[in-house]
């Protein structure tokens, strides 16, 4: 039995169509959308996430952070060669995040939502005190 050149054009234009369905969806993903912090109280609690050191070797650490309502924080991670084991407080002054770690290491942070479901995102650029770059990308842990 032969198959009907026209139900095969018909199914091959379905499929086509299907695709390029699949990639406008794609494509219109919302973008993380910025949130504005009023207060450090808004940080309290734990983050978790990936933490990319300038000079890594193309290696990210798992970083967890907890700040304190009072502006404390925390941040410790296990590396491959050491611990990194940092304490600092943090301000929002204006909408904008400072860390200031006890050591002289400085970082800023900004918050961003991400649908569905609308999940938190931490974002924080620094220093470390001898100067190393760093990025973390964290989420709040229950």
């Amino acid at each position: 039995m032969r198959a009907d050149p026209w139900a095969t054009h018909v199914l091959l234009l379905m499929i086509a169509l299907g695709l390029a369905g699949c990639a406008s969806g794609a494509s219109t993903a919302a973008a993380p959308a910025p949130v504005a912090v009023t207060g450090v109280s808004s940080l309290a609690g734990k983050w978790a996430g990936l933490l990319e050191m300038e000079g890594g070797r193309d290696r990210d650490d798992y970083l967890e952070i907890t700040v304190d309502p009072n502006g404390a924080y925390r941040a410790a991670s296990t590396r491959q060669i050491g611990l990194l084991d940092v304490r600092g407080t943090v301000t929002v002054t204006d909408g904008k995040i400072l860390f200031k770690g006890e050591r002289g290491g400085q970082a800023t942070g900004a918050m961003f939502t991400q649908p569905p479901p609308d999940q938190r995102l931490l974002v924080v650029n620094g220093a470390s005190a001898d100067g190393r770059k760093f990025t973390a990308r964290l989420r709040p842990q229950r």
